[in-house]
């Protein structure tokens, strides 16, 4: 058969300042590598990015198969109809038709429901018997020891970086995490033997790397055992880890750096710690959030850290505490979003209950608009409030500032808080 699968972009039609910034900050998501890897050899599988490439609707294709999340959701629909509209059979699959499936089975011929990598071969099989299912659900959660490395020439991507995957799941169960959906199992943590995720390394030919694992902090004794493999790979790669253990395993530390880290991507989530207890993730510690950035900046490694504004605790003084708490922490590159009670997340499923889910408009679900109504502002107050976080530290002068500061940490550091605050800034275009 001949395969296409698809990743939508946001947006339909990037300008060049957006593809040129995309081009020096993004690398592909390992989700369609995964499911055309595992695909028999004896079918052909194209891939393509909407962000790069133009989708040619006039191609003929056996199966088109589409993942999507949930502001692309209804960009992958207008892709999956039109197909359709040709006579093409479409498979959707990803965290949005996993979350909402009879939502997405309106515009596919089937959908997958949870991890692929065990439903897609079954699929296969089904379609060259011209017996499709509506949909496939994951029974289990994928056994990571038996998944083959990624086949990383299928594609037009020619990216400067390259993604990879050595564990799966988060045991956290943060109330507004995609990751949390207990349907799907996503949050069940599983590692990949330390052995494969080097050769897997050692096959990419990008010098730049971002792990996708959800934290790299879960289970430190085998990420430290991974790391001291890393040691002579001349890689360098950012990695997401949580605050508390950072704060106190200088080893961990060493050891990442010495394996090429230059970025620690940290989700503070917020500074109060009322907040932090209510979603889930008590193991954060407001009062541990300047130490922790100032001992892995001590290892000339930058920060990247993850703010959220709208939880129900906040109240109009949230910006400005905001603003002087990021200040007084001091991470290389702050990253903000407003909270977005994504389908699938206990936070959709107890807003929705509350009548508080103001628009099931999935475009608007980007982190920069409001779809809920806070508890203590207005929606109104709660954009005008991000806006203003996001003018403080995004604008050019900060911008610049950061990267001056960032030279002290060494080359690679700075070349990744340039590269970070580009793709930082492009998020925020609207609002700048």
């Amino acid at each position: 058969m001949n395969i296409l699968l698809i990743q939508p972009n946001y947006e339909s039609k990037l300008g060049f300042l957006d593809k040129l910034r995309l081009k020096i900050a993004f690398n592909p998501y390992v989700t369609l590598q995964q499911i055309a890897t595992i695909t028999p050899e004896k079918h052909i599988v194209s891939l393509l990015d909407e962000t790069f490439q133009q989708i040619d609707f006039n191609e003929e294709y056996d199966l088109v198969g589409i993942t999507c999340c949930t502001p692309s959701a209804p960009r992958a629909y207008k892709i999956a109809d039109e197909f359709r509209r040709k006579g093409m059979k479409v498979v959707l699959g990803g965290y949005h038709p996993s979350a909402l499936p009879e939502e997405a089975k309106q515009h596919a011929d089937s959908v997958v429901v949870g991890e692929s990598e065990n439903s897609w071969p079954l699929l296969l099989k089904d379609l060259e018997k011209n017996q499709l299912r509506p949909f496939y659900h994951s029974k289990k959660p994928v056994d990571l020891n038996d998944l083959p490395p990624l086949k990383r020439n299928i594609g037009e991507y020619n990216s400067t970086a390259a993604r990879l995957e050595a564990t799966r799941g988060c045991p956290y169960r943060c109330e507004f995490c995609s990751i949390s959906n207990s349907e799907i199992g996503w949050h069940v943590f599983r590692k990949k033997p330390v052995e494969n995720v080097i050769r897997e390394i050692q096959s990419i030919p990008q010098k730049f790397l971002t792990f996708s694992d959800a934290s790299l902090t879960i289970d430190t004794n085998y990420t430290k055992s991974l790391f001291k493999k890393m040691r002579h790979l001349n890689k360098k790669f950012i990695c997401y880890g949580n605050a508390h253990v950072l704060n106190k395993d200088d080893e961990l530390l060493e050891l990442a750096k010495e394996a090429g880290c230059y970025m620690w991507n940290v989700g503070f989530e917020s500074i109060s710690q009322e907040a932090l207890n209510n979603i889930g993730k008590k193991t954060n510690k407001i009062e541990e959030y300047v130490s922790a950035v100032k001992k892995i900046k001590d290892y000339d490694t930058a920060v990247l850290g993850q703010f959220i504004l709208g939880f129900d605790t906040d109240t109009i003084d949230i910006f400005d505490s905001t603003i002087e708490a990021i200040y007084d922490i001091n991470v290389t590159v702050p990253s903000i979003n407003i909270l977005t009670p994504y389908p699938g997340t206990p936070l959709f499923e107890r807003l929705n209950n509350e009548g508080r889910i103001l628009t099931k408009d999935w475009t608007k679900y980007t982190l920069c608009d409001v779809v809920f109504q806070p508890k203590q502002m207005s929606p109104q107050e709660l954009l005008d409030g991000f806006h203003k976080v996001v003018k403080k530290f995004h604008n050019i002068p900060n911008m610049i500032q950061r990267d001056l500061k960032s030279i002290k940490l060494g080359f690679f550091p700075l070349v990744g808080v340039i590269s970070e605050n580009l793709y930082e800034r492009g998020g925020y275009k609207k609002i700048l």
